[in-house]
């Protein structure tokens, strides 16, 4: 976002005005400076858009850090309409900044000119309004919902943390390569990695050479890394463009996943695991991941020779935050009503983006009761 946008977007000033102003040449100083004639006169401004731009530069602007984590949060995006009224936004305070002075990201929401009018009217018996209780609401059940979708979207497009790849089963990826392009395609890492022998001629992962002429035998991955993580997740990117991954963190919306039985899927969530001992040989046996809320229970049996370093088997036994692709193998539900789901891994890594399961609500309710108890202040808003 243009920084000149930034500064007014700031202050409360709608997108489509802020626009209009920095095409005409003004900023938040020459605003400041100019009276709302010569805003008129000079810069081609209406008389009542001089009028909002000289009072909104008179505020404290909110912190450019907080304003650009609520636009993004709601996709600058009206969290009252969902863009349908119009696609414009301004930063509204939801307790009206003349009275709370309060521009902490709890008191900020994105609306659209239509929903802003609605949510500064006169409350009567004979009008709509927007009260600060349904502007909360509406702001914690959009930010929801784009949370959700934008972690879709980066987990469809293989958006993880490249350097926190802690798991990969080289089999699997190549056996969906051959099965969707005839082939394993080339990625930028392919050559590099045949020159050192752990991909064969036909661009699979050769493990028999590489336990013989690379391996420690502490555990298949104990060497320098040539790429092995980047190549395949190259592959995965190529896979995404004919598979479409369904949302396995979502199951505990559904009362049945039968029909995802045999299809591929990713899962964004905590995850707990087991550890295993060293050395990992052939023989070691396969340690479990797990997830468990409310009525759902799924398992990832994983293969230990594929945990890529010794961070990533340290990290084993201890619940972390994962993004896991996978193959759904079963799908049952118990007397209890509770899902249990079995996938096979293909990828396990730290996701760049994830959705927060504890409801905002309870953070608010975190934050004020640390408020009562002294341990925060208004500085730290």
């Amino acid at each position: 976002m243009d920084e000149k946008l930034r500064k007014l977007l700031c202050y409360g000033i709608p997108n489509e005005l802020a626009e209009k102003a920095i095409n005409a040449g003004l900023g938040v100083t020459t605003i400041k400076a100019t009276s709302q004639k010569l805003l008129v006169s000079n810069y081609g401004m209406s008389r009542d858009e001089a009028k909002f731009l000289s009072n909104a530069v008179k505020r404290k602007p909110i912190d450019p850090r907080e304003a650009q984590l609520l636009l993004e949060r709601s996709n600058f995006v009206c969290n009252a309409c969902k863009g349908v009224k119009s696609s414009a936004y301004i930063i509204h305070h939801i307790e009206e900044y003349e009275t709370s002075q309060d521009n902490s990201y709890r008191n900020l929401i994105v609306l659209c000119p239509n929903d802003h009018d609605l949510a500064h009217r006169r409350e009567t018996a004979l009008t709509l309004k927007l009260t600060p209780d349904q502007l909360r609401k509406c702001k914690v059940s959009w930010e929801e919902k784009v949370e959700v979708a934008n972690t879709a979207r980066a987990a469809q497009s293989i958006d993880i943390n490249d350097d926190a790849i802690d798991y990969v089963n080289a089999n699997r990826i190549e056996e969906l390569c051959h099965a969707l392009f005839h082939e394993i395609p080339e990625t930028s890492y392919t050559n590099h990695l045949k020159s050192y022998g752990i991909l064969d001629s036909n661009g699979s992962f050769d493990q028999r050479y590489v336990r013989k002429h690379l391996s420690g035998g502490a555990y298949l991955f104990d060497y320098m890394s040539k790429g092995e993580t980047h190549h395949y997740k190259e592959l995965m990117e190529k896979i995404a463009t004919k598979v479409n991954f369904f949302d396995l963190s979502e199951t505990q919306r559904f009362t049945s996943l039968q029909h995802m039985e045999g299809k591929y899927a990713f899962f964004v969530g905590g995850i707990s695991s087991t550890r295993p001992d060293l050395p990992i040989t052939r023989k070691t046996p396969a340690i479990m991941l797990r997830y468990r809320r409310r009525n759902v229970r799924i398992s990832w049996p994983t293969d230990p020779n594929f945990l890529m370093s010794m961070s990533a088997i340290s990290r084993m036994g201890e619940k972390q935050r994962y993004i896991i692709y996978c193959l759904v193998r079963s799908v049952t539900k118990d007397e209890d009503d509770i899902i249990h789901v079995s996938a096979s891994p293909l990828l396990v890594s730290f996701p760049n983006h994830y959705v927060h399961r504890k409801p905002a609500i309870a953070y608010d309710r975190e934050y004020e009761r640390y408020k009562e108890q002294g341990l925060v202040g208004d500085d730290d808003e």
